[in-house]
């Protein structure tokens, strides 16, 4: 399992992208709801965002999420403290790669070795969308990888807010809303130091308003389906199951 929940650093950059449409800026990549989009402009299908942190920051986790990139998208993630357009990648580059996106999920996931940089740059090209590139929200920031991960009994759930109603007649009528999907977890066997660090500290700093990304397994078949960028439903107690055991339940539902 590995979280990501700092995003601050990243939504406060000053932000430039290679091309955008003015009344969908590349800044659009920042605001919480991925319904709100940076579109490059027509016909554009190969752009860049480069992150300004205004000072060094450290960063091992890249998401790009509410997209409308194919399998066929490829990103490119440089960093560096000297270069202001971050082009060098003295610090971190991971070279063109594909981004793993899955049809039906648009998004794409990056764990890397940590690396602490002034200047992040994003490159996303895929050739094959219809128009223009087409991205909700970029997570760039540090990540956390309890040392266990979940505990057996995890549930992914689809969730669909629509509103069935029946006529006299009994017909049923629709109105459809988009589906949105559930993580449901307990981390146990936490360090005390995983506990307090780590666990306490995310949901002090993030509550049920803020953003929280919950990654299963980078490595697994089922990445898109299972990795959940949303907020935390409650704030659920930490445990100290045994001594220098500590748990905590988690309900994660993903943000439109």
């Amino acid at each position: 399992m590995i979280f990501g929940w700092d995003n601050t650093k990243a939504d406060a950059a000053s932000l430039s992208a290679g091309s955008q449409i003015e009344t969908l800026p590349g800044s659009n990549v920042q605001s919480q709801h991925l319904s709100r989009k940076w579109h490059t402009a027509a016909g554009v299908k190969s752009s860049y965002l480069l992150f300004d942190m205004l000072a060094s920051v450290a960063c091992a986790l890249l998401a790009v999420l509410g997209t409308n990139l194919t399998p066929a998208a490829t990103l490119r993630l440089r960093a560096s403290d000297a270069d202001p357009t971050a082009v060098a990648g003295d610090l971190l580059d991971t070279g063109t790669i594909a981004a793993g996106v899955k049809v039906g999920y648009g998004a794409a996931y990056k764990s890397f070795t940590q690396a602490t940089a002034r200047y992040w740059r994003l490159d996303l090209a895929d050739a094959t969308v219809p128009d223009n590139l087409q991205i909700g929200r970029v997570f760039l920031g540090p990540k956390w990888q309890p040392a266990y991960s979940q505990n057996w009994g995890w549930a992914v759930t689809p969730l669909d807010p629509s509103w069935i109603d029946e006529s006299f007649g009994g017909q049923e009528y629709a109105d459809q809303r988009p589906q949105r999907r559930q993580v449901q977890f307990t981390l146990d066997w936490l360090t005390k130091a995983e506990a307090f660090d780590n666990a306490l500290t995310l949901a002090r700093a993030n509550g049920i308003v803020r953003d929280v990304l919950a990654i299963h397994d980078v490595t697994e078949t089922y990445l898109s389906e299972q990795a959940v960028w949303g907020r935390m439903t409650a704030l659920e107690p930490i445990l100290n199951r045994h001594l220098n055991v500590w748990a905590q339940k988690y309900t994660i539902r993903e943000r439109l």
